[in-house]
């Protein structure tokens, strides 16, 4: 992309701070992942109870997916937004004051990564679905790329920070970068001046919404096969970051520090991809790039569970993040510029659904890791991602196409 389209979509005060939403979100979130991650395991010892934290965190995305599309169809989407930093603001300020009252327990975390995971929930398509609003046809490409950026460079530092900060302050020092965090972006989305580009006409059902939109997808194949290749990608492929704490504690005996180094490897991979994608001015195949971007990613997930060194897991997960950063970019570019404006969010809404596939994995990774231990488990469930990515593409092959 040339910098004059960069220019362009940030001179967009509503694309600013949208922007800004998702630098603060995507920052906080990979921070108390990490954080989480390490406190769970140094409690417990236990890599299911780690997966357990992770699953209370992404669970909300199967649940609460597909019905905010529907949502967002019927109700302003500022307002939705600015409701859900609000309520994440709230949930972490009652979790630091049960940690400065030292009555923070396992349970309360997992509540609050609960109602955390459900603000994301919301925040990922109505967010992402106004930044198409606000940037139009022209620029949708770039903007979505431009967005994966911010999302991808939170990978590496919400991680870096989180590993700082966990080793300074603990989890209190944690819950509270998460307040300021969460109040700031909680302003910014109120003082949106965006309108949604489309509105549900009067008397129409959330449940009709809902059906429409599932009739939407089925009725289109490159739809239906970015879809089903993201609950590949996330079942098989997400799980990893559940496993980085306890591979790093237990098999490559990192510091916390060090934790954190190496889960923010992937975000450098990433970043430079979006950087890729937003300068190239190149014609995309979008539904191609995302699928080869999944591939590499779950590949490098591979040679990641074999490895047994710091410098050559830094190297895999930073090839893994390059792919996961042309799959992500990729996956909202292909299913926006393929559905019409007025069923966009509800399409994303489906999205965060199939996205949900990944709590499930998570659970089935930690079950895998504590009976066979977590290296073993990260590469069974990714080399058996690489067969199902397969599978899908030979029953999708107009993914690959031009």
């Amino acid at each position: 992309m040339k910098s004059g389209a960069v220019r362009l979509l940030l001179s967009q005060a509503d694309f600013r701070k949208l922007w800004g939403v998702g630098l603060l979100t995507g920052t906080l979130r990979w921070l108390e992942v990490l954080a989480i991650g390490i406190y769970t395991f140094e409690l417990t010892g236990s890599a299911f109870s780690v997966a357990l934290m992770l699953f209370a965190r992404t669970m909300p995305g199967v649940l609460l997916g597909a019905s905010t599309g529907a949502l967002a169809s019927r109700y302003r989407r500022k307002h939705i937004l600015f409701l859900g930093m609000a309520l994440a603001s709230i949930n972490s300020l009652c979790l630091l004051l049960l940690a400065n009252a030292g009555m923070l327990s396992l349970w309360a975390i997992a509540v609050g990564a609960a109602i955390n995971g459900s603000v994301w929930t919301l925040e990922h398509p109505v967010r992402r679905t106004l930044l198409g609003d606000v940037a139009g046809g022209d620029l949708l490409r770039q903007a979505m790329s431009l967005d994966q950026f911010t999302v991808n460079g939170t990978r590496l530092l919400g991680p870096l920070t989180g590993g700082a900060v966990y080793a300074a302050l603990g989890l209190n020092g944690t819950y509270l970068l998460s307040v300021c965090g969460f109040a700031a972006a909680t302003l910014l989305s109120f003082s949106l001046n965006t309108n949604p580009a489309t509105v549900a006409k009067a008397g129409e059902g959330f449940v009709s919404l809902l059906i429409q939109g599932v009739r939407y997808i089925r009725g289109r194949r490159v739809l239906r096969g970015i879809l089903i290749f993201t609950i590949i990608a996330n079942f098989f492929g997400f799980s990893y970051v559940t496993m980085i704490p306890v591979i790093g504690r237990e098999v490559l005996q990192l510091e916390p520090f060090k934790i954190g180094i190496l889960q923010s490897m992937e975000g450098v991979g990433a970043v430079l991809a979006a950087i890729l994608l937003t300068i190239t001015t190149r014609r995309l195949l979008y539904a191609r790039s995302c699928v080869v971007g999944g591939v590499i990613f779950l590949s490098l997930l591979v040679l990641f569970a074999l490895s047994r060194s710091f410098p050559l897991s830094c190297l895999a997960l930073f090839v893994a993040g390059f792919g996961m950063g042309c799959f992500g970019a990729m996956q909202s570019t292909t299913l926006l510029s393929e559905s019409e404006p007025e069923h966009r969010m509800q399409v994303m809404g489906v999205l965060v659904m199939c996205i949900g596939a990944a709590p499930a994995g998570v659970l089935t990774t930690g079950a895998l890791a504590d009976h066979f231990g977590p290296s073993l488990a990260l590469l069974m469930m990714a080399g058996s991602g690489l067969i199902a990515a397969a599978l899908c593409v030979q029953r999708y092959p107009e993914l690959l196409r031009r």
